[in-house]
């Protein structure tokens, strides 16, 4: 009885250990395979690691100010901050330090005291001129929470080739670099720039192609420079809300400008162009469109497409009839209409449901016409401007 128990005891320990053995050499090889798909698995392309940034854009601060201008606020802080001469009397709240402004210090170089900034955040070195700019990027580097950087009237020609070492930047100011011919594909690299300021760069004439690597980009200010075109690479640049254009000597806009379907702001005012792209009517969350002081003399059928549509600036063109495809933009609230040919508004104009002022010419637009729109819906303002009287380089009226 006693061998039989014995035995019947024995196979069970012999059954465990097989099972417990098949279970180790199961999971080892298991455990193998996971790991060679893993270390097999093809490393993700530069251009893999850009989708994935594009895909997880995230909004900045774009924010109302006022009634209808829709901006960026991400320098206020920065633009506010006062310049510090002293570096040194800030190392005892080193950790806490967020935004400086060494600007206007006639720097070189970065100065060595400024790495011991461990939380920087914010950096303004606007009005220094420095010697090697790859060696400032270098040194930016050294910045690892960098995110907002102006570097304003620093004398610069073009971005260096390493600026993808400043790639956590989700803001970059660069105006009043009136050397600049150039701005450089680098700016491609940095797929994380929510900002980007150009303005007054009066030598810049064109953008790079790789201004479409920014996927991320809300706001893009090239207003006062030497661009004649929008190339159509920007229209790439999906998550823009505002771009500011204005007072270049911008000729041509993309015919798909229409893709840029989260624009809210387009300011070309006080250009040269001559046609508007069909594919406007597509930019349906457009709220500001500003065309004054610009050589149109028609607008697209396609315009009466913008139902979100708050103001509309057309002075100072050449439109010979009054533009009907105004009169179906249902959520108007400001029309600008001064110094342009026609001499009539259509008294249809006043029955737009939101409209509340229009600007007119009181040189053209006769004082009966004026006096039939008010009869006609007395909650309007009409007011007369002359833009000639106002504008500090008074343009010649334009035939």
């Amino acid at each position: 009885m006693k061998d039989a128990l014995r035995s019947d005891f024995m196979k069970r320990i012999l059954n465990f250990l097989s099972i417990t053995l098949l279970f180790i050499i199961l999971y080892f090889v298991f455990n193998n395979k996971a790991k060679n798909t893993i270390e097999n698995k093809p490393i993700p392309t530069e251009a893999a690691n850009k989708e994935i940034v594009y895909n997880n854009c995230y909004e900045v601060d774009m924010k109302w100010a006022g009634k209808s201008t829709y901006i960026s606020f991400l320098f206020v802080e920065l633009n506010r901050s006062k310049t510090t001469n002293n570096l040194d009397d800030l190392l005892s709240q080193k950790d806490k330090i967020k935004i400086l402004n060494i600007s206007s210090q006639n720097l070189r170089e970065l100065p060595e005291i400024l790495f011991q900034f461990p939380n920087l955040e914010q950096l303004d070195i606007s009005d220094n001129h420095f010697e090697n700019v790859e060696k400032l990027i270098n040194d930016l580097a050294r910045l690892p929470k960098l995110k907002l950087l102006a570097m304003r009237h620093c004398g610069l020609y073009r971005l260096p080739s390493n600026l993808i070492k400043l790639k956590k930047l989700i803001g970059l100011a660069l105006g009043q670099n009136i050397k600049m011919l150039e701005l450089g594909e680098s700016i491609g690299d940095l797929t994380n720039l929510r900002y980007l300021s150009l303005r007054r760069n009066k030598k810049l004439k064109y953008l790079p192609e790789a201004i479409g690597n920014l996927k991320c980009l809300e706001y893009i200010s090239i207003a006062a420079t030497g661009l004649t075109e929008l190339r159509d690479e920007l229209t790439y640049c999906e998550n823009l809300k505002n771009i500011t254009a204005n007072a270049s000597k911008i000729k041509y806009l993309p015919d798909e400008l229409g893709r840029l379907k989260n624009l809210k702001i387009l300011n070309l005012g006080a250009n040269s162009i001559e046609k508007i792209p069909e594919s406007i009517g597509d930019l349906t969350q457009l709220i500001d469109l500003s065309l004054g002081t610009n050589e149109l003399s028609y607008l697209p059928e396609t315009i009466s497409k913008l139902e979100n549509l708050y103001s509309i600036s057309l002075e100072l063109n050449r439109f010979k009839m009054f533009p009907l495809q105004v009169l179906k933009l249902k959520n108007l609230r400001y029309l600008d209409l001064h110094n342009n040919s026609f001499r009539v508004i259509p008294i249809e104009v006043v029955d737009l449901p939101k409209l509340k002022r229009i600007y007119v010419d009181h040189e053209l637009i006769s004082a009966q016409n004026i006096l039939m729109l008010k009869e006609r819906n007395s909650k309007i303002e009409i007011e007369k401007r002359d833009a000639l009287r106002l504008a500090p380089n008074k343009p010649k009226r334009k035939n």
